[in-house]
């Protein structure tokens, strides 16, 4: 079976749909003959739209949404565009919709793959990259059709996400290492915390709950870890002049710090017996 590297209009309001209850194969045919969108057509005239025309039509119907632009104004904005996802970025689109939840028994199924353009409005060659990178796994069925689990949904729509920002699953890699190693250290303290005298729905929520609290914590520190190497290499805090001056005052510091010690050991001295009055009784003897 060929691989599908675009979407068709169904596909693609299906896709946008959560974020964009009006949006309707009619309204993307609109904008195509304002000439906002150029989809792909096949020989039978048939539209097939690409990864980046779905990221152009979501900018625009982002940019209708929230800023009430004319057409006009949004195509001359995307126009004169450098680079659609800094754009994306710049107008609040990356960071204003939330990310999809799917159904609890969605993600209790195993899904053929062929199904996942209509779920996920991603590209069975963007699940195949992902699953080359580990990031997440295909299941093979006694037939050998190629399963995907709902479980993933999640991964594939957050990877989808970085995809914008041109960070691809082979450089995701390192996240998958990263989950190999942290997980053995998490069974461990899980373990230990909960028990055996639960029932397994009440030893589910626990598990969860257990494992929700080390992942903040243990994330938290991860975030601050990342952020503190990223500031630090694009725009250090701490310049040299600074550390210059942190010195000077630091030595002034312990300078005027030894300086009180040493004055604190001379007054409190003691006073030796009997060298006072041998100096008044040799100086009333001198009279």
């Amino acid at each position: 079976m060929a691989e599908r590297s675009y979407l068709s209009i169904g596909q693609v309001v299906n896709f946008l749909r959560g974020a964009y209850p009006d949006l309707s194969n009619s309204k993307i045919r609109f904008l195509e003959d304002e000439g906002l969108i150029t989809p792909h057509r096949t020989p039978k005239g048939y539209r097939q739209y690409s990864k980046e025309d779905v990221d152009r039509l979501e900018v625009i119907l982002h940019l209708q949404k929230t800023r009430y632009m004319p057409l006009n104004v949004i195509k001359q904005k995307l126009d004169s565009a450098t680079d659609l996802s800094t754009l994306a970025y710049e107008v609040g689109l990356l960071s204003d919709l939330p990310m999809k939840q799917e159904p609890k028994e969605t993600q209790q199924k195993l899904h053929p793959i062929e199904d996942i353009p209509d779920l996920l409005g991603v590209e069975i060659s963007f699940i195949r990259a992902l699953a080359d990178n580990d990031l997440i796994r295909i299941v093979r069925s006694p037939q050998n059709r190629e399963l995907v689990d709902g479980r993933d949904f999640k991964i594939i729509r957050q990877c989808a996400e970085l995809n914008r920002f041109h960070i691809e699953p082979r450089n995701l890699r390192q996240y998958v290492v990263s989950a190999n190693r942290e997980s053995p250290m998490f069974e461990q303290v899980l373990i230990a915390m909960l028990g055996s005298d639960d029932s397994d729905d009440e030893r589910d929520k626990k598990l969860e709950r257990a494992f929700n609290k080390l992942h903040d914590l243990t994330d938290g520190v991860h975030t601050a870890l990342l952020k503190n190497r990223v500031f630090e290499s694009l725009n250090a805090v701490v310049e040299d002049a600074d550390l210059d001056d942190i010195d000077d005052k630091m030595t002034r510091a312990e300078a005027a710090k030894q300086e009180a010690k040493q004055e604190s050991a001379e007054t409190s001295q003691p006073v030796q017996k009997g060298s006072p009055r041998r100096g008044r009784t040799a100086k009333n003897s001198s009279k």
